[in-house]
């Protein structure tokens, strides 16, 4: 993980250093008087390496965190439904579906597990969005961690419209530790409510029916 985090900061920097490579005669032309082509020019240029910096940072996330899948890969819409069982267990697990992706999070709706939720304090409700790409056999993973606020029962819980989204870089990657392994009845399993719990579930039950997974921003 400490290698995909350093690959992912090197590309970073190696983005910043061809900027300031481009910049470099601009801002020379700009020291000599250049007129007001080179200032336009510098303008332009800085306001692109913001605007050009996430959709730079996404495809560089897609292509290190990357995982090939094990064996055969199902069909999609085998894998959407083994996917969905997570509803069907006694965890505080729930899945969704939001057009073509399945977002995963905390079972704040309902009434049990609203109370254990709610008394953890969390301040951020982690949420695991996953995107089917069935001619790639690819599952692109986002974390979305948003604000919540608890109010008395379940309808009352207040997630924020706005968020982080991006890599959160707590996972593991294992056989013994997909869906039906962590979330059928009767398993003991001391919820700490944090994102990797969730996650490496999800990302392994993707893996051990053959599909790959990458980490993407959106």
């Amino acid at each position: 993980m400490l290698s995909k985090f350093l690959a992912v900061f090197g590309y970073i920097v190696l983005y910043m250093v061809i900027w300031a490579l481009l910049l470099l005669p601009v801002a020379l032309l700009l020291r000599r008087g250049g007129g007001s082509g080179p200032l336009t020019a510098l303008l332009v240029m800085t306001a692109l390496i913001f605007i050009l910096f996430l959709p730079y940072l996404n495809i560089t996330t897609r292509r290190i965190f990357h995982f090939p899948g094990e064996g055969m890969p199902i069909t999609e819409a085998a894998l959407r439904e083994e996917l969905l069982t997570v509803n069907e267990f006694d965890a505080p697990v729930m899945v969704t579906e939001r057009g073509d992706k399945l977002i995963f999070t905390w079972r704040y709706v309902d009434a049990r597990w609203w109370e254990l939720l709610s008394k953890a304090g969390l301040t951020q409700i982690y949420e695991l969005h996953v995107k089917l790409d069935d001619e790639r056999k690819t599952a692109v993973l986002i974390d979305v961690t948003k604000s919540v606020s608890w109010r008395a029962g379940p309808e009352g819980v207040n997630i924020g419209m706005f968020g982080f989204r991006g890599v959160n870089f707590s996972y593991e990657v294992g056989k013994a530790w997909g869906i039906r392994e962590n979330f059928t009845p009767g398993k003991i399993y001391d919820y700490k409510f944090s994102p990797q719990e969730i996650k490496n579930p999800v990302l392994n039950s993707i893996l051990q029916n053959g599909w790959q997974v990458r980490f993407g921003m959106w």
